[in-house]
């Protein structure tokens, strides 16, 4: 990270020596960024706003705001609240195990609409099925936006799509880093302000940049080392909870999540004292919505799912993590539960 820092502190735009040695490492950046992810250089933007990257996706997708917008009930809320932009908008319903109603999805598409769908839930784990979505979206035309933020580089495009949105943190990136990535031969404006032709604001650290770079292929590597331990330790802890401890809800099934994520709700338990007492054995997970301000807010994608919302854990695993810390978290929730539901 101090490397790139020394190396890309420069402006790329002077004709500077320090100029052209910042534009030349960000070009390879970003080419590294779209090989990795299997784009082309010329379809990705970089952005230092990956929370927007989304909401701006969508507006400037030709007839947002008149144009039906087509979303999933749980989605991020900075792509739900862009319902409030549009004149015509229309939530699809998940199932129990957070899947989209892909019939009631091809029955409320039309042409030209504009579809919002994640290929992953960052909450939860689950995983769409983006194919048969693609499939439904091209048959009427439409504007296929997906968000990648849970999945990452995980993600497999289909063979169509319009815009997708990576963030850097799923590759263990830098915060402050996103991609966005506008397939050749699509229509989109950019519905900033602007007085030339261009995709993003261009305000990105150029140092984060070449950090996510080098962090996606160091991940990429991992990720072939890792991913079957992680799904392995994923599938020790939902086995061990439904054995050890009732009253809980498991978000989505083991063949539909991803393989380094789970959420758990234990009835009768308090969120914010169960990642308390976690936290004392040395264990950090998160509770509640993923994508509001405060991490406690009862999420509205496990009412979507029609799953508890109080008494949330949610365990992300990254490549690092031991198998013997899973061990040791798996010998203390009981008691920790057990311990919390008397209080």
């Amino acid at each position: 990270m101090l490397d790139a820092f020394d190396q890309g502190w420069a402006d790329p735009t002077q004709i500077s020596s320090q100029g052209r040695q910042a534009q030349a490492l960000l070009a390879q950046a970003r080419e590294s960024i779209a090989k990795s992810l299997g784009l082309k250089v010329d379809e990705i933007e970089l952005w230092g706003e990956p929370e927007l990257i989304s909401p701006i996706a969508i507006w400037g997708a030709p007839g947002f705001g008149v144009s039906p917008f087509i979303y999933g009930a749980t989605e991020r809320s900075e792509i739900i609240g862009m319902r409030g932009k549009s004149k015509q908008s229309f939530e699809i319903s998940v199932d129990i195990n957070g899947v989209i109603d892909l019939e009631l999805l091809t029955q409320t598409l039309q042409p030209n609409s504009i579809v919002a769908i994640q290929s992953a839930n960052i909450e939860t784990g689950v995983i769409q099925n983006i194919k048969a979505i693609a499939k439904a979206v091209v048959a009427q035309n439409a504007h296929l936006h997906i968000d990648t933020t849970a999945s990452g580089a995980r993600f497999v495009k289909p063979s169509y799509w319009s815009t997708l949105h990576f963030d850097a943190r799923s590759w263990n990136g830098p915060s402050g880093v996103g991609v966005f990535a506008l397939k050749n031969g699509t229509r989109w404006s950019n519905p900033l302000p602007h007085t030339r032709p261009t995709r993003a604001p261009n305000s990105f650290s150029i140092p984060l940049a070449l950090a996510a770079a080098s962090a996606l292929e160091h991940w990429i590597a991992d990720e072939a080392a890792n991913s079957t331990r992680l799904k392995s330790l994923i599938e020790r802890v939902r086995n061990h909870v439904k054995q050890t401890i009732s009253d809980v809800d498991i978000a989505g099934n083991a063949e539909s999540t991803l393989p380094n994520i789970i959420s758990l709700s234990f009835l009768n338990v308090s969120s914010e004292q169960l990642v308390a007492a976690l936290e004392i054995e040395g264990f950090s997970v998160a509770s509640g919505s993923a994508c509001v301000a405060s991490a406690l807010e009862p999420s509205h994608v496990l009412k979507a799912m029609g799953l508890l919302t109080h008494g949330n854990m949610r365990i992300n695993l990254n490549h690092d993590v031991q198998d013997g810390e899973i061990t040791k978290l798996l010998a203390l929730l009981p008691g920790i539960i057990s311990k919390l539901r008397e209080n």
